[in-house]
């Protein structure tokens, strides 16, 4: 799994573009869930699983491990919840790329497009270490035979490596740090635009955050929105293609019994599926109406619509 692409998401600090995207899914379907909550001894190691996935009561259902598609991850994974499965009587299930992308097929947005959005967006992935007290060597301070080994190595790497050296004067020109007598660039106090709180950072830098926590935070509204946009502007586009479908097949809607309606206008939900992805007649309903009327209420509009034409 590719740790460069971990980032917040409600709270909790996802690992992977992967985990992210089944999250997403989770909330999408309303279904509760929490994240690396429990550990557990399997005999051979102490095992932390991804997802818990609970009931409308709060009752613990299944635990699912996301995976990337390496082979060796995913065949060790799958172990140690054959493992939990046998010593905790819980189900489990192992995820990866292919089984994500199976159950985003109903959804209203692709599967790349999330996992794009993740692995692009600057306030949401996390590619850099840990900085500040957030790093588990926050405050810790060097020995002197460990300063002067890290002296000499970074002295040979210097002298040796132009990629590493060009990369260390990138890094010092990043930091503000002088070399050799050079001036120190100048740093400013802000203030985050998440918490107000107040943070120093170099008068060139672009930060508008205090951390990484506040980015996140940032970064999950602008998600939110851009994802509740794209959805309405969706549903928007189904009730047209609706309308415009009933328009055309008259002959067919309004010949269409109240228990042969999947079947008969299997032609519309099959191109709708092509367009946008959506095959479900709950989602095509509530594209309409605002929320899921069910099969006989949208094939009521679907008459309506071509009655009114008619008119």
């Amino acid at each position: 799994m590719n740790r460069g692409y971990a980032g917040f998401y409600k709270g909790f600090y996802l690992r992977s573009s992967y985990e992210y995207a089944y999250a997403l899914y989770l909330d999408y379907h309303k279904i509760s869930w929490s994240y690396e909550t429990k550990t557990y001894d399997i005999g051979y190691k102490i095992y932390k699983p991804d997802f818990f996935i609970y009931d409308k009561k709060g009752s613990l259902l299944k635990i699912v491990e996301i995976k990337s598609r390496n082979i060796n991850a995913k065949i060790s994974a799958r172990k140690a919840l054959e493992k939990i499965e046998t010593l905790f009587e819980i189900e489990c299930e192992l995820l990866s790329y292919e089984e994500l992308l199976g159950i985003y097929k109903e959804m209203p947005f692709s599967l790349n497009s999330v996992l794009t959005h993740w692995i692009k967006s600057e306030n949401t992935t996390i590619n850099k270490s840990f900085s500040g007290k957030l790093n588990a060597h926050y405050n810790l301070k060097h020995t002197l035979d460990a300063k002067k080994k890290i002296g000499e190595h970074t002295r040979k790497l210097w002298n040796t490596d132009d990629d590493v050296k060009r990369k260390m004067l990138e890094g010092l020109r990043k930091s503000g740090l002088s070399q050799k007598g050079k001036i120190k660039t100048p740093r400013v106090t802000r203030r985050c635009l998440i918490c107000n709180s107040e943070f120093d950072v170099l008068v060139t830098s672009s930060q508008k955050f205090c951390g990484k926590v506040c980015a996140g935070k940032n970064a999950i509204e602008i998600a939110t929105r851009e994802y509740v946009n794209k959805r309405k502007f969706i549903h928007e586009e189904i009730k047209k293609f609706v309308i415009n479908w009933s328009i055309i097949h008259t002959d067919v809607v309004l010949s269409t019994p109240f228990n042969k309606i999947s079947t008969t206008i299997n032609e519309m939900t099959t191109e709708i599926e092509r367009l946008y992805g959506i095959k479900d007649l709950r989602v095509i309903s509530k594209a309409v109406f605002g929320k899921d009327q069910g099969r006989k209420e949208l094939l009521q509009f679907m008459k309506k619509v071509c009655n009114e034409k008619i008119c």
